[in-house]
């Protein structure tokens, strides 16, 4: 059976369609396609022939014709045509039935009885009697079509960060899910604003290299997997898949890259066994660490216990020096006498002790302090009352 893959509709669907023997098509002619909403006018974007489709690939339709003089002229009168009251009619109606619904794009079918509403919604809604009154206000049928982020990325159209078209616009025709896992595989930055596109979700482009970097991360170790490098036991850092290199910690301070070829692992390890091998060199480590620690209290206590047990008595101090005994000592004796002094005589004590007293005529004599009167100021005729008087 003869197909060829078209491109039609506002939201740039790409189909398969079965041809007739006779129609001769090249890529890019445009053509009348009958599809299961009616007539419509495609491109067409692959040269007819027996292509083999995958399991999930369908024949949307066939092709009638080339387009004629009105075809083509009836496609741009209703490409052209100003949808902005049905617009603002759709969102009257939205508020009025207090529907979550966004207002995406409109088009016409070639055949002209059928008007093609698409918007977005976070959750399937019941717009039955939505769809009446929005059928009696435009006075035509209407199709209501729910439509996800991607396809309301196409219908708006724009340019991605690589400078191309986006590629739900220029070529793909399924959507293929794309998850996180496959920004991790590639070793992507997991910034939100990085790999997400025109449409809020994940890039389409993350899916076209994931089946390469699984083929390649057979051959290579997970990152904190243990290897064995140069004979010695050491675990992966890092590693890098397409330069089949990783960065090898040998556990002493020293990380090396090598390739691949220099090292062995074991090549069924999961991730559960690289979280197990962690948490069992955090043990170790920190078994190590307390171990350390201990022996480290015992070297001091050692040593604070052969300090305590030293003389008390300094090696500098004399061999005849004798201690001062401190009489708030616990072992202070209670008598007068010790076994560290010699008995003292008090009676020689209490005359040694006068023999030192100052006797009273030796004391210091405190010399008088004579004031002396101040002399008077010039000027100054007042008399002191003690004064003697002149002599006449």
């Amino acid at each position: 059976m003869t197909t060829v893959l078209a491109r039609y509709s506002t939201l740039r669907l790409m189909d398969h369609f079965r041809v007739p023997r006779d129609l001769n098509l090249r890529v890019n002619d445009m053509v009348v396609l009958k599809t299961k909403r009616g007539l419509e006018l495609g491109q067409v974007k692959l040269a007819p022939g027996d292509h083999k489709l995958r399991p999930d690939q369908i024949i949307a339709g066939e092709v009638l014709r080339k387009p004629s003089l009105e075809d083509s002229t009836k496609f741009r009168e209703y490409r052209t045509e100003d949808f902005r009251p049905v617009k603002r009619k759709f969102k009257e109606l939205a508020a009025k039935h207090k529907l979550p619904m966004r207002y995406q794009n409109s088009e016409r079918l070639l055949s002209g009885d059928k008007l093609i509403v698409y918007f977005t919604a976070e959750d399937r809604l019941d717009f039955r009697e939505f769809v009446r009154e929005f059928t009696e206000s435009v006075g035509q049928r209407v199709e209501l079509r729910q439509v996800g982020a991607r396809d309301a990325a196409r219908v708006a159209g724009d340019v991605g960060v690589c400078g191309q078209e986006l590629c739900c616009i220029s070529y793909i025709i399924d959507f293929v899910p794309v998850s996180m896992k496959m920004a991790k595989t590639q070793h992507i930055s997991l910034d939100p604003q990085k790999i997400s596109g025109q449409c809020g979700r994940l890039k389409c482009c993350l899916k076209y290299e994931d089946d390469l970097y699984n083929a390649l991360r057979r051959s290579v170790p997970l990152e904190g997997q243990p290897v064995t490098c140069e004979g010695k036991e050491c675990h992966a850092c890092s590693v890098d898949i397409l330069g089949q290199k990783v960065i090898v910690d040998f556990g002493d301070g020293r990380r090396e890259p090598r390739p691949v070829s220099e090292i062995t692992f074991e090549p069924d390890w999961s991730d559960k066994d690289i979280r197990r091998y962690k948490r069992e060199r955090r043990e170790k480590f920190l078994a190590e660490r307390a171990a350390r620690d201990a022996a480290r209290s015992e070297r001091m206590k050692s040593v604070q216990d052969r300090r305590h047990g030293q003389d008390a008595v300094h090696p500098a101090r004399r061999a005849d020096d004798k201690p001062t005994l401190d009489p708030e000592a616990e072992d202070a004796p209670d008598s007068g006498t010790s076994a560290a002094y010699e008995p003292v005589d008090e009676t020689a004590a209490i005359a040694r002790d006068e023999a030192r007293i100052v006797p009273p005529d030796t004391a210091m004599i405190e010399r008088p302090v004579i004031e002396a009167e101040p002399e008077p100021k010039p000027g100054d005729d007042a008399t002191p009352p003690d004064a003697a008087p002149p002599e006449t």
